[in-house]
């Protein structure tokens, strides 16, 4: 008589599983997917670094430009008909100009209190020299060296710089001297504006007009 154990079952056949690898193919597939991706990567982390420095360069030579600028109109906002003595007395006009040079006479310098011993006045110039626009200034308004003075550098990088004068006739003149014009024509200590034209390497050509209003209101 057999009996049958419904409850027994058979034991279950275990197979053994090898862990399969990656194919020679599938290697090179994912190393061409990753060295695509690192190209790709690269070249924005570039691109963003390289147009970050070059916002900041620019963002940069814009405050230069607005400190230069801001700097001269407050200067030529500022001249005075003084005259001053130098070497050996000789006489220097109140204005004078060239292309590349001008040099003026300006009041408002802050002494309060008469702190400092000097007066209000000071004797500016601004020159163009290799390619760079400087400001020149002495410390004694009358003073028996002239020779005594300091240069700051306003800009750089530049391929041109020249000065030009505009007089109360609209004459554009390439110089300017004490009583430079016609024997005809009314007598100017000083011009009614000064412009300056420069070429920026980077940005181009830019001209500049800077009113004397000394000049311009006198009677």
């Amino acid at each position: 008589m057999n009996v049958f154990n419904h409850n027994h079952r058979p034991a279950p056949c275990h197979r053994r599983i090898t862990p399969k690898g990656f194919t020679l193919i599938e290697v090179l597939i994912a190393l061409s997917v990753f060295a695509i991706l690192a190209s790709i990567t690269s070249s924005a982390m570039y691109r963003a670094f390289n147009t970050r420095e070059h916002v900041t360069t620019q963002a940069n030579r814009l405050n230069a430009l607005q400190l230069a600028v801001a700097l001269m109109n407050r200067d030529i906002q500022q001249i005075v008909e003084r005259s001053v003595l130098g070497n050996e007395l000789h006489h220097f006009p109140p204005f004078t100009g060239q292309r590349d040079y001008i040099e003026f006479s300006r009041g408002g310098i802050i002494n309060p209190t008469n702190i400092n011993r000097r007066g209000t006045l000071q004797r500016i110039a601004y020159l163009c020299k290799k390619d760079r626009l400087y400001r020149r200034s002495w410390m004694v308004l009358d003073g028996p060296n002239r020779n005594q003075y300091q240069d700051k550098l306003v800009l750089d990088n530049l391929s041109q710089c020249q000065f030009s004068f505009l007089a109360h006739n609209l004459l554009t003149l390439p110089r300017w001297q004490e009583y430079a014009l016609k024997q005809n024509q009314n007598k100017e200590t000083l011009p009614t504006a000064i412009q300056l034209s420069i070429n920026l390497n980077d940005w181009g050509k830019l001209n500049l007009s800077f009113i004397i209003p000394e000049a311009l209101y006198a009677e």
